[in-house]
């Protein structure tokens, strides 16, 4: 599999999916997340325990490797493989992407990766209906 198509999918459209996103999120929240606060809830959401509010930087940076992981697994660019001992998944890039991507081809490859997270985990559309 290619990451081509995501990388080719409208602008437009993904602009406004991802609007909508931040919209479903700020009602529930208070406030419009930047992409490391998303990736920090599907981190939280990924581990469930709950948020822990007296989290260490370092805890904090490995929940949104963690949210990141689970992202890019709603695309299949990884896939979980095991678990560590101290409890943290082990994760294998399944699709190699060019080295070569430019930062803002990164951060469509990430938001189109998050909406699809949050496409398969939660009803966005059904919710913001109610």
């Amino acid at each position: 599999m290619s990451l081509q198509p995501y990388l080719d999918a409208d602008d437009a459209e993904l602009a406004v999916r991802w609007s909508s996103l931040e919209q479903w999120l700020t009602a529930r929240f208070g406030k419009t997340p930047d992409i490391e606060s998303i990736l920090f809830l599907i981190g939280i959401q990924a581990r469930g325990r709950g948020f822990e509010p007296e989290l260490e930087k370092d805890a904090k940076q490995s929940l949104i490797m963690e949210g990141t992981y689970h992202a890019f697994a709603a695309l299949g660019i990884y896939e979980r493989i095991g678990m560590e001992a101290d409890g943290h998944w082990i994760w294998e890039r399944v699709i190699d992407h060019p080295p070569d991507l430019s930062v803002e081809a990164q951060e469509k490859l990430l938001k189109i990766a998050i909406l699809q997270y949050f496409e398969e985990s939660l009803d966005v559309t059904e919710a913001d209906e109610k």
